[in-house]
């Protein structure tokens, strides 16, 4: 049976919500900063988050106002060629000292940052820090979140947040006047399917993407001494252009459109509350009128840019150029084939399940469609929880998010959600491991 989506309902009843913020110059900012991956892999994802860190704090950000989420795997991680320190820039500086995590490893959640976001202190009793927005209507917040995604869909280490509960925290903050504005930078492939149609335009909110509803953000920085990426593009955008400015001299607007022409690679988005774009950015990033932090030597993201859907690949890659030894590039050309392998595995089952699910004919045109849940969002978010939870773990499989798009069209389409459900149950047996490069 299809499940009808009340996210629509939603909005409407928000559009028709009075607005009862009104700007406040004596209240404080506060922050929310979410890295929502792990391994090593995934690197860029807490490096960046720690990036942002340093750039609230050193311009002016009250630390005790900043909450962050992140798995914190890589300062003591074997494959840190400098234990203890995170870097976010080519031969850069350590962005990790000094960062006061509160929730790490399997704290790292949906349903708490939720809680965190609504200030629900009593459900974050007991665990990390059990900190929680305390923010009012006159105080302003700043969100970043940086992860894989997928349409309607951002990753953390084992489980997803749909654009529903996202947009339903947000209108939930706003009738409990949480915030006086809310500024949200978000750092994901098809970032732009968690606003795009949803974000109320009325309720303060400003939100910037790295890539529309439908292509992949990108990574950057490779460094072949960690054999990782460092950053991704639109974040170290952001970042390195907040490094290197005062922020009282710049509107959102403006690094919206710098960080936008910068990320040549995809297509930086903006939604929610437009006349915000006037506001400076030092209302939400820090008032200090001081640039402390010195900028990084200037290195073009872009150069070296790949999408995260082919990190892993591009990571093998650069290991086989630079292998020392023969018995080295064999290791990993045989661990990239593996990988390969992987992907194709992966293919195969969302061909099979469109297959099963709408015939032979049509599933090639669902696996080839660029599309984002709309009225069929509760048909979608069951098949992607499905999948979840009987083949792969999206969290640690983020190949496997680029196909949810199949599952988008073929609701969006009319098949029936039961059909699809049993599609992908008779195609998965057990969940399958990833394949680490």
């Amino acid at each position: 049976m299809h499940i009808a989506f009340p996210l629509v309902a939603l909005i409407a009843t928000v559009a028709a919500l009075p607005n009862p913020l009104k700007p406040n110059p004596n209240g404080e900012s506060y922050a929310v900063l979410v890295a929502g991956s792990n391994t090593w892999g995934n690197y860029r994802h807490q490096s960046d988050v720690c990036h942002a860190y340093q750039v609230l704090v050193e311009h002016g950000f009250n630390k005790d106002n900043i909450i962050v989420f992140m798995y914190d795997d890589l300062a003591k991680n074997p494959s840190n060629p400098t234990p203890g320190i995170i870097i976010n820039h080519p031969n850069g500086k350590d962005v990790y000292g000094g960062v006061k995590i509160d929730y790490r490893t399997t704290d790292v959640t949906p349903e708490n940052f939720i809680n965190v976001l609504k200030g629900n202190a009593s459900a974050m009793k007991g665990i990390g820090s059990g900190r929680v927005l305390t923010s009012t209507s006159a105080d302003n917040v700043f969100i970043n979140f940086v992860d894989h995604g997928g349409p309607g869909i951002i990753a953390f280490p084992s489980e997803m947040l749909y654009a529903d509960t996202l947009i339903a925290a947000l209108n939930y903050m706003h009738t409990q006047q949480m915030y006086n504005q809310l500024v949200f930078y978000l750092e994901a492939c098809e970032s732009g399917s968690m606003f795009d149609g949803l974000l109320p335009a009325n309720i303060n909110v400003f939100a910037t993407t790295a890539s529309d509803p439908t292509s992949s953000s990108y990574a950057c920085y490779f460094d072949q001494k960690r054999g990782t990426y460092l950053g991704d593009v639109y974040s170290v955008n952001w970042m390195e252009n907040s490094d290197a400015t005062p922020l009282t001299t710049q509107t959102l607007l403006e690094q919206y459109n710098i960080v936008k022409k910068l990320t040549n690679t995809s297509v930086v988005c903006k939604y929610g509350t437009m006349s915000m774009g006037s506001d400076e950015c030092s209302q939400f990033l820090g008032d200090g009128s001081m640039v402390s932090r010195a900028v990084e030597d200037p290195v073009d993201p872009v150069d070296d840019a790949i999408s995260s859907r082919d990190v892993d690949v591009g990571i093998l890659m650069h290991k086989i150029s630079g292998a020392a030894t023969d018995d080295e590039r064999v290791h990993h050309e045989q661990a990239l084939k593996a990988l390969l392998s992987f992907r194709a595995q992966i293919r195969k089952k969302y061909l099979a399940i469109a297959t099963q699910a709408d015939g032979a004919k049509n599933a090639p045109l669902h696996m080839k469609a660029q599309a984002v849940p709309k009225a069929a969002f509760g048909c979608y978010k069951e098949a992607v929880q499905t999948f979840h939870e009987s083949c792969y773990n999206y969290g640690q499989v983020s190949y496997a998010m680029e196909f949810t798009k199949s599952f988008a069209s073929m609701c969006e389409s009319g098949v029936a959600t039961t059909a699809i459900v049993n599609a992908i149950k008779m195609t998965c047996v057990g969940k399958a491991a990833s394949v680490i490069a």
